[in-house]
C-alpha cells in the first residue's frame, strides 16, 4: 500500500490527482491540509478550512467501469474509517454519495472518471471529505444539517491518525472491489438506510416521489414511482426524518 501524499495547500485534491494521474502510484491517497477550491457534487463548493478536516483523493487505476462503483468503494471505506474512530456511533450511507451521523451529514464522496482521447475510462479519482474537528459554529454555516467527529464525541481527533486510517480502509475496500465485488456491493446496499423508504428525489429536471425498492450494481437507485420502476443515477434525496429508525 503506497504512503499518503501530503500536500500543505491545494485548490482541490481531486484536481491534483487527476492532473497527476499517470505519475501517481496506484492506490495513492492524496491529502491536503487545506483546499482553496474544494468541490462537492453537482458543482457545489466544499467548505475546506485549514487544519480541521480530512480532504483527500484516492487514485484507482484498475477501476475502469463506472464512477458510481468507485463511490461504493470510497463510501464503505469512509464508513469503516469513521466507525473505527468513533465506535458505537451511528454512521450510515445515504445514496448517492454521503455518509451521515443520525440526521446530519459528516462526510461526502466525489468520484470523477479519468478518460482517454476516445472518452474511454482509464481510472477514477475518488475524493473524500470528512468533517473531523469542525466547530459547531462553523457547521451551522453549512447549507444543510451537518456534524463532525468533534461535535459527536466532544474530543479533538488526530488528523494524521485518521487520515492514515482512511488510506488503509480505502485500500482494503479497493482490494475487495477487485476480488469480491458482489460481497462489497451487498454490504453497500445494506448500509444504505434509504432502502424501502418513501423519499422525494430532486434531479436537475424534476422532483419525483416514490419508494426505494433496490439499488443496481452501477450504484443506480431504483424508485417505485406510481407503480412504475424508474432508475436514477444522481439526485438529492429528501426523506422524513421520522421514517429513519436508529
Amino acid at each position: 500500500m503506497p504512503q499518503p501524499l501530503w500536500l500543505k495547500t491545494v485548490d482541490s485534491t481531486n484536481r491534483y490527482a487527476a492532473q497527476n494521474f499517470d505519475s501517481l502510484p496506484e492506490g495513492t491517497l492524496v491529502v491536503a491540509g487545506q483546499q482553496t477550491a474544494g468541490r462537492g457534487r453537482r458543482g457545489k463548493s466544499w467548505l475546506s478550512p485549514k487544519g480541521v478536516n480530512v480532504y483527500a483523493s484516492f487514485v484507482m487505476k484498475n477501476l475502469v467501469t463506472s464512477p458510481m462503483q468507485a463511490t461504493i468503494v470510497a463510501s464503505l471505506a469512509t464508513l469503516d474509517c469513521l466507525r473505527q474512530t468513533a465506535p458505537e456511533t451511528n454512521f450510515w450511507l445515504k445514496w448517492p454519495n454521503d455518509v451521515f451521523h443520525d440526521h446530519c451529514k459528516i462526510a461526502g464522496i466525489l468520484c470523477e472518471a479519468i478518460a482517454d482521447a476516445d472518452n474511454r475510462i482509464r481510472g477514477v479519482v475518488a475524493g473524500v471529505g470528512i468533517n473531523v474537528n469542525m466547530s459547531r459554529e462553523t457547521l451551522n454555516a453549512i447549507d444543510q444539517p451537518a456534524s463532525s467527529l468533534l461535535n459527536i464525541t466532544g474530543q479533538k481527533i488526530d488528523l494524521k491518525k485518521i487520515t492514515n486510517l482512511l488510506a488503509f480502509t480505502m485500500f482494503q475496500s479497493y482490494i475487495t472491489y477487485s476480488t469480491l465485488f458482489p460481497r462489497l456491493f451487498a454490504r453497500w446496499k445494506k448500509e444504505n438506510l434509504l432502502l424501502g423508504k418513501v423519499v422525494d428525489l430532486l434531479t436537475e429536471r424534476e422532483v419525483v416521489s416514490g419508494r426505494v425498492v433496490d439499488f443496481g450494481t452501477n450504484g443506480e437507485l431504483l424508485l417505485n414511482v406510481a407503480g412504475k420502476i424508474r432508475k436514477f443515477y444522481s439526485g438529492d434525496v429528501r426523506i422524513d426524518r421520522k421514517s429513519l429508525d436508529f
